[in-house]
């Protein structure tokens, strides 16, 4: 008797509930990422401005390091971001999160990251360009050259020496964030000031003057590499599904410089 007035009452219950709408769980998600905004440091604020320091490794064993990673690994968790690094949540640190592709459940975490001369511009490294943007830099888009494959050094979260040879999305995200721990952001990376566009812009492609701002620019779409080598260009492993939501609405397909 009590087990079936128990189940009653749970199926009375139940068939109350209304399960949230697809628009309630957008306004949630949305009410996240408006509050944790709120925590980003936006450039030019002085933690976007200047180099971080390097983390005494005897300290990443630390409650208080600890507990800074977790804060920052959620608070890049809420605003969907790929990669994130201390300067961005206002911690002077030198400490980088990144993830190969924004479906990857975990952020590989990186002390004292190290990659020298990645961001030397005379090098005869194979290059990808890229529309990058920045959580820190507003709603800007600023086309970034930088090496397809790079070998960085440093720690993980628990103190171990770790060297690992990185290409794709995993080695664009750690470059743009080892720039925040140099006090540079994209609007420093990139070639020129016209290489700096809004993201309404970048989903107005088609109205743009030819080749602007430069040929393999102009041809590259949100989401896409620039292959300098082959002079085509490429969508990057994992971003398939975000680079189709993007050019739903373009009408650029791949093309090639020099057909």
């Amino acid at each position: 008797m009590f087990r079936g007035a128990l189940f009653r009452r749970t199926r009375t219950l139940l068939a109350k509930r209304k399960d949230p709408s697809v628009k309630e769980m957008v306004e949630a998600h949305l009410d996240v990422q408006h509050k944790a905004m709120g925590k980003v440091a936006i450039y030019p604020h002085r933690s976007m401005t200047r180099p971080v320091l390097p983390i005494n490794v005897q300290d990443v064993t630390s409650p208080l390091f600890i507990h800074r990673v977790l804060e920052l690994t959620k608070l890049a968790q809420d605003l969907d971001c790929v990669s994130f690094s201390g300067p961005k949540g206002h911690w002077d640190a030198s400490v980088v999160f990144i993830k190969s592709d924004p479906n990857q459940a975990e952020f590989d975490v990186w002390v004292n990251p190290e990659i020298p001369g990645y961001d030397d511009r005379t090098s005869a490294a194979p290059m990808y360009g890229m529309w990058e943007n920045c959580v820190s830099c507003g709603a800007c888009h600023a086309w970034v050259i930088r090496p397809q494959r790079v070998t960085c050094t440093g720690y993980d979260q628990h103190g171990k020496r770790k060297q690992q040879v990185l290409g794709g999305m995993l080695a664009r995200c750690l470059m743009h964030e080892l720039d925040h721990l140099s006090g540079k952001t994209i609007l420093q990376q990139t070639v020129g000031p016209e290489f700096v566009v809004s993201g309404v812009a970048m989903a107005q492609r088609d109205l743009w003057p030819a080749n602007f701002p430069s040929a393999e620019a102009y041809m590259t779409g949100s989401h896409q590499f620039f292959d300098y080598v082959t002079n085509t260009t490429i969508v990057p492993q994992g971003l398939e599904f975000w680079y189709a939501q993007n050019t739903s609405s373009q009408s650029f397909q791949d093309e090639r410089l020099g057909r």
